[in-house]
């Protein structure tokens, strides 16, 4: 057979089936090992998003108060309508708003808040989540994020 071969023996360039199935078992397992990482993750990515949404909504209505010399009053809510907007916040995705006793922050034309004490707001990043951020805001109207939590 050899001989009819003109006495060369040819090796193919590909894969043997038996190296590509190694070669997808190796793949598996390192994407089963990734995948919990790659959630939490996201989910991390979310509650962040939602707190710096929170911070950006809460500056905005401060200014449009100042600005137009009104009061401004920003919804917080699970879903917003289209005619809510632009002065309603809603958490991104899985995060969660926890605690809040108010559903509303009222910004005046000087930009102080109507409010008789500092607001704190824990945004969690699921309902049965373990981190949070907090957003709080001063009576004088002074928006800033708090280091992490934990939301229990």
């Amino acid at each position: 057979m050899l001989a009819f071969l003109g006495g060369h023996m040819h090796k193919s360039g590909g894969f043997t089936l038996i190296e590509l199935m190694v070669t997808m078992a190796v793949m598996a397992v390192v994407v089963m090992m990734a995948a919990p990482s790659f959630n939490n993750m996201l989910i991390k990515q979310n509650m962040n998003k939602s707190a710096r949404d929170l911070i950006a909504t809460f500056t905005e209505a401060k200014a449009k108060a100042v600005l137009e010399r009104r009061i401004v009053t920003v919804k917080l809510k699970t879903k917003c309508a289209p005619e809510d907007q632009p002065d309603c916040w809603q958490p991104s995705d899985k995060a969660v708003l926890k605690n809040v006793a108010l559903n509303t922050v009222e910004f005046r034309p000087n930009g102080l808040v109507n409010s008789a004490a500092d607001m704190t707001f824990e945004i969690c990043n699921q309902a049965s989540g373990n981190t949070s951020k907090k957003v709080t805001i001063t009576r004088m109207g002074t928006i800033q994020l708090v280091a992490e939590g934990s939301c229990t």
